[in-house]
Formats: C-alpha cells, structure tokens, sequence
C-alpha cells in the first residue's frame, strides 16, 4: 500500500540543509524574513502539486447499431501499485428473434502480473474457480439516500496479454435485473460507484476501485436511452 512516511521524508529533504539559513535570518529584517517564507512555501506547494493523482477520463460512445457506452479510464492504487484501469458502463437495447441486448459494466484492469498473489485466473471463464462465490461488491453512494450494496459474481476473461477483465451483464429486455438497477441508480445523483473484488483464497486480498460519478447524471440517463 501507500507508503506516507517515505513519501513525508522525501518531501522534507530538499530544506533540510536550510535550517542553518534560517537561523541566520533571524537577525535581518521583517521583510527579508517574509520574502523567505513565501519562497519556502511556494517550492512546497510545487512539490504537493508534482505528487498529484491525474483525474480520470470520461468517454462516451455510440455504435452503428445503437449501443451506448460510457467509459471511466484512470490509473488507480490497487494493491499498492499504480495500475491502468478501465470501467465501461453500457447498454444496448436492440433485441430481435435470434439477438438480445445487453447492459453493464466491464472493468479491465492492466498488467494483473504486477497485482500478484492475486489470483485472476480463478475469475475466468465458464469453468471458473470463483463461480458461485458472488466475490464482487458494488456500492452506489447517493448524498441524502441510502447507500446501494450488492454482491456479485462476475465473468471474467482475458482481452489482451497481459490484462484482464471482469463483467457484470443481463439482457437488457429485462424489466428488473441487478446491472439494470445500478444504472438507474448511476442515473439518480449517484456521487461515487465502489468495486471492491476479494481474492478466491485470500479474503484479506482484495481490489477496490472508486470511480466518481458526481455530475455524471445526464450522461447515465443518455447511455439509457430507448431503455423500456
């Protein structure tokens, strides 16, 4: 996990050769004095700055077909390492004889070797090892409303070398599933969307992941349009 006292250290060591300068400053005047402070400050707050997380970016798309998705990608701690991830939130309404739509979310998640022990290939495909164990948890926090919470059990495969992705899917003809109520519940003022996924064999193994959805509303309700 994060480690603050390294990080405290390293943020305190370029002045700490000063402080035999600062003695010294104490006999000039006021202003002197100031003008060292406000210096000080603002090679600080340059470093606070440099050490920012970057925001996460939105995306939303449109296929030919008509299937709507909106995409959150951002580089998250996860198990105390900077990782690559992506939540993809869709829906697509479409449904015929032989063909029926479909809404969710998909999480991908990069380079899972650097995640190890983590057990990833426990979570992929039909035969999978997790199956059953509903090892996934999502809330919706919504200010002023009670929190969404619910467990699940999500597919799990492999799109690229290296990466790996977990799914939670239905048809979206249905009138009520439990990926249908998440994005009505996205659509509803919802301020943050938390994954937390716990290892097969390691309950104290997990993976969390806050996506913040605050102002996102409208874009929720779009990705549902034609939703019945």
């Amino acid at each position: 996990m994060r480690q603050p006292d390294v990080i405290r250290n390293n943020y305190l060591s370029p002045y700490a050769n000063n402080w035999s300068f600062i003695v010294l400053t104490v006999s000039l005047s006021r202003s002197l004095i100031a003008t060292f402070v406000l210096a000080l400050a603002s090679g600080l707050s340059m470093v606070v700055g440099a050490q920012t997380t970057p925001a996460g970016k939105w995306t939303a798309e449109r296929t030919e077909t008509g299937m709507r998705s909106l995409s959150y990608d951002a580089t998250v701690p996860l198990l105390g390492k900077p990782t690559r991830i992506t939540v993809s939130f869709y829906c697509d309404t479409f449904t015929s004889k032989m063909v029926h739509g479909a809404l969710g979310f998909d999480l991908f998640v990069d380079k899972v070797a650097a995640l190890k022990p983590f057990r990833f290939d426990d979570f992929e495909g039909p035969d999978a090892l997790s199956n059953g164990k509903k090892l996934m948890r999502v809330s919706i926090i919504r200010p002023g409303k009670p929190t969404y919470t619910v467990n699940v059990n999500p597919s799990g495969s492999t799109p690229a070398e290296g990466n790996f992705v977990f799914g939670v899917m239905e048809v979206s003809k249905l009138a009520k599933s439990t990926p249908r109520t998440m994005l009505q519940m996205l659509a509803d003022g919802a301020e943050r969307f938390e994954i937390t996924i716990t290892d097969t064999k390691n309950p104290k193994l997990k993976l969390e992941i806050v996506v913040p959805v605050a102002g996102k509303e409208a874009d929720f309700k779009t990705l549902m349009t034609g939703l019945k």
